[in-house]
């Protein structure tokens, strides 16, 4: 199965054909297993059967009733049952849905009532606690508070006085009219300013707030919320029908308020008596209601599962197309790709689905039919791979950028390597991968218990799905980075000594002390430099070496740089060239991928051998031409091959050349280089112009509309990249296209797509080239970040000449800063910068060479893991 994953899984055209006394169950079994994608069903074209609306409806509307229980049950602290086996154990059947339905509509009956009859008397009790509220503050109000007698506080002549009209007009009663009410908190400033703006001082207002909060309704829904007691008083008779309609537009609630003391004091009694005798009814139809969902709880899980993947089931059979005559339909068929590695799995779990349900019709049940057919040119196969939990997330990252297509070689197997090592050359320090090593193996060991928090989980925690998916990305990016950084003998920014220096200081300290110029290790004197170089990685003498240790890395990591760039590219094309061998294309083949290649290996390839070749000639301790002082630059030979022109050589005893006929070689290899670009802008243009005269050589022989579709075929093949696809079988029919949609070969066209590939091409070898030097300058921004972090803020720590029992605190405050630091700006920031610019490089640098990436991925009909969240 590994060949699965560097190209797509051989697929197969098939027909499916299902008996309808049989085909939920097995389609249902086929969802649990995967592996049978179903072509056409879902297009916004689709004509659907009408067989099975009826039964979508159902499921829809039972589905209403389990959501309608469980938004009761969080009110009542209940959450539903989870079982984690219903994918396995509890499978949807058809025979279950009838039983779904007659349990869902007796249990939603049954709620409905009981919450009929409790939201009646919840309605009720807060109506008779706010009435008894109300009448207790009235009663409060209009009464004194003395240890005498109730008396009245104000009089009516009183009273009458306060709200008398001011104008000399009499009023109109002599009689003071009360109006008792609740009002929302959040309504009654408006309430208040509304009746003051139409009423004046013909109406006194007295407010006081509830002590608890009660139902009420707010929109659609019932919240429990402030209210204040409102006591209205007024002389006027007119003024009362417009009170009410203020009243009714604020929503307030309007109590019956007795004109008497001794009337109120017994209406007092009488709603404590009634509340009492409510409340108790109320206690035991919650306890009623609480026990009824209890027992929903422990099914509703279950049937909202099966019910979705019934839905989804019956969904599918209805854009099936019915075989046999309109009145005897009793099949249904549709056509599906199948990989054919899993037509075996298929079909038993089509065979497992007819079993079902066999005893209950006699055994007499159709078996299901898995018929293989002839692939046609138009049917495009998907792309599928075999895919784990390790190549799972490198597969995410190509497919973030396109799908492969059919047949074509997946970029994934080799970014497994590549991804994590051009992440570890900008990122590589030994501290900070053992850092994302151990992030990633906390996350792997944990693996299991995360997957089963996040199925049991109410919401999705999107950043910890996108780590814990790339947590095998995030491993092997820690390994290189602590590979890379033992290489450039970097640990948070402090270098290794582990096998010793090859260079020595014989300075002693007079002369240190008396020299005015700046001293220098000598590399040509055996004094300061041994001659052997350090085993592995760089010399820890570089890292105490001031500016010329920034001198001596720009120049490693910038030739590194170049040359990892230039390979990964040359690596492209030869995936490319291996695509058109593997499609016999070889039109691409020998007009489109060599000519590049050869392009590429004099110039840049040429540019790496320079590199390599400086570095195993030139060095310490070597006799003149080949010691440092002679080492040319590398950039200037390069321009001067551009440029066909020779620098002068300003060191006497210097070879002019880094090896005898240089020169000649560079010219050689420039004008190869440039003899390729004609072949890659004229090449495939000239072939498709001698190809379509031996067509028209045929025109007597085939008719003009067969012609124009060929010349169509022509041009489609040069406007579009190569599709790969497997090579036609003789039982295969070639495409053609419709009719009506036929062209003649335009040449103009085809000459102006060759031009444009061909800039890209030339231009794009120069500018992905240099795009790979974003290697040294991170890698270089990390080094350099980390040594700031280090010396300004643990260093000064470490070396504090304040007290004992004053250094080792500012030592811990030095510490945690620059851990807290080095983790959110090195760890963090830094490594989503490198992994971002490494997956530009792939992307666009790597990828553009070969990969075409304009298929579409097999989306098998699959019912995935269920989570708690449905």
């Amino acid at each position: 199965m590994a060949k699965a994953f560097f190209v797509s899984e051989d697929m197969e055209l098939a027909q499916l054909l299902l008996h309808e006394d049989n085909a939920f169950n097995c389609l249902v079994e086929v969802g649990h297993t995967g592996g049978l994608q179903f072509n056409n069903v879902y297009d916004e074209d689709r004509l659907i059967n009408g067989m099975y609306t009826s039964k979508v409806n159902l499921c829809y509307e039972l589905l209403r009733y389990i959501e309608y229980l469980e938004a009761q049950m969080p009110g009542l602290e209940i959450v539903p049952t989870y079982y984690a086996a219903v994918d396995t154990e509890d499978r949807p059947r058809e025979s279950q849905i009838p039983i779904y339905d007659s349990h869902l509509r007796r249990m939603n009956t049954e709620m409905r009532s009981v919450m009929e009859h409790y939201n009646t008397l919840e309605r009720r009790h807060n109506y008779l606690v706010e009435k008894r509220y109300a009448l207790q503050r009235a009663q409060k109000i209009l009464l004194s508070d003395g240890p005498q007698s109730a008396e009245l506080l104000f009089t009516e002549s009183t009273m009458m006085d306060l709200l008398k009209d001011q104008s000399e007009a009499m009023p109109i009663s002599s009689h003071l009219n009360y109006l008792l009410g609740s009002i929302n908190v959040e309504k009654f400033q408006a309430f208040e300013l509304m009746l003051y703006r139409l009423f004046g001082r013909n109406l006194l207002v007295r407010r006081a707030e509830m002590p608890e909060r009660v139902y009420d309704q707010v929109g659609a829904k019932r919240e429990l919320v402030h209210k204040f007691v409102v006591l209205l008083m007024t002389i006027s008779a007119t003024i009362r029908p417009k009170l009410l309609k203020c009243c009714v537009a604020f929503h307030v609630t309007i109590f019956e308020c007795p004109e008497t003391s001794s009337q109120r004091l017994r209406m007092i009694e009488q709603l404590e008596r009634e509340a009492n005798d409510v409340d108790l009814v109320l206690s035991e139809t919650r306890v009623v209601r609480k026990k009824m969902l209890l027992t929903a709880s422990k099914l509703t899980y279950s049937m909202r599962i099966n019910l979705y993947k019934a839905m989804k089931v019956y969904d599918l059979l209805n854009r099936m197309s019915p075989v046999g005559a309109q009145e005897h339909q009793k099949y249904l068929q549709a056509e599906c790709f199948v990989p054919r590695s899993q037509v075996g799995e298929v079909r038993a779990a089509l065979n497992r689905g007819s079993l079902i349900d066999a005893g209950d019709a006699g055994g007499l049940n159709p078996p299901p039919l898995l018929l293989m057919r002839s692939r046609k040119a138009q049917h495009v196969p998907p792309t599928h791979f075999r895919l784990n939990k390790f190549t799972q997330g490198f597969q995410n990252l190509i497919n973030s950028y396109g799908m492969a297509d059919y047949k074509e070689l997946n970029p994934a197997p080799y970014t497994i390597i590549t991804f994590p090592f051009l992440f570890a050359i900008m990122f590589g320090d030994l501290g900070h991968g053992l850092i994302l090593i151990l992030f990633a193996s906390f996350l792997i060991f944990r693996e299991k218990r995360i997957e089963d928090s996040a199925r049991i989980a109410e919401s999705e925690n999107e950043i910890l799905n996108i780590l814990f998916a790339g947590r095998y990305i995030i491993l092997l990016m820690g390994i290189f980075s602590v590979y890379v950084g033992f290489i450039y003998n970097d640990v948070l920014a402090m270098p290794m000594n582990i096998f010793g220096s090859s260079w020595s200081c014989v300075y002693n300290t007079s002369t240190v002390q008396k020299i005015t110029a700046e001293l220098g290790l000598d590399p040509n004197d055996p004094k300061f430099y041994s001659g052997h170089p350090y085993p592995i990685g760089v010399d820890p003498i570089w890292k105490i070496s001031g500016e010329d240790a920034i001198t001596t890395f720009n120049s490693l990591k910038m030739k590194l740089a170049i040359i990892l760039g230039i390979s990964q590219m040359m690596f492209g094309l030869a995936l490319a060239a291996i695509n058109c061998v593997r499609h016999k294309q070889k039109a691409d083949l020998l007009l489109v991928v060599i000519p590049q290649f050869v392009f590429m290996t004099c110039l840049f390839c040429y540019l790496v051998f320079l590199i390599f070749l400086k570095w195993l000639t030139y060095g310490g301790l070597k006799q003149s031409p080949y010691n440092s002082a002679c080492a040319p630059s590398v950039l200037i030979i390069f321009i001067d091959m551009m440029l066909m022109k020779t620098s002068e050589v300003n060191s006497k005893g210097c070879n002019e050349g880094m090896f005898p006929n240089e020169r000649l070689v560079e010219y050689v290899l420039v004008l190869i280089a440039f003899a390729a670009v004609p072949v890659l802008l004229a090449g495939k243009p000239i072939y498709l112009m001698q190809r379509q005269k031996k067509l028209k050589k045929l025109r007597g022989e085939r008719d003009l509309k067969a012609l124009n579709k060929k010349g169509r075929q022509t041009l489609m093949e040069m406007r579009s990249p190569p599709k790969y696809d497997e090579p036609r079988k003789s039982d295969e029919v070639k495409e053609t296209p419709p009719a009506d949609d036929d062209v003649e070969f335009d040449l103009t066209e085809i000459w102006i797509h060759s031009g444009i590939h061909t800039i890209e091409s030339v231009l794009g070898s120069i500018s992905h080239t240099a795009s790979y030097l974003r290697l040294w300058a991170l890698s270089l921004a990390h080094s350099q970040l980390a040594d700031v972090l280090f010396e300004m803020v643990l260093n000064k720590g470490i070396h504090n000449k304040l007290p004992i029992y004053a250094a080792v605190p500012v030592l811990a405050v030095a510490f945690f800063i620059w851990a807290v630091l080095t983790i959110a700006i090195l760890v963090m920031m830094e490594g989503l910068s490198a992994f971002l610019h490494t997956l530009r490089l792939h992307w666009v640098e790597f990828q553009s060479k070969f990969f075409n990436g304009a298929g579409h991925s097999f989306q098998p009909f699959y019912f995935p893991p269920s989570t708690i969240r449905g």
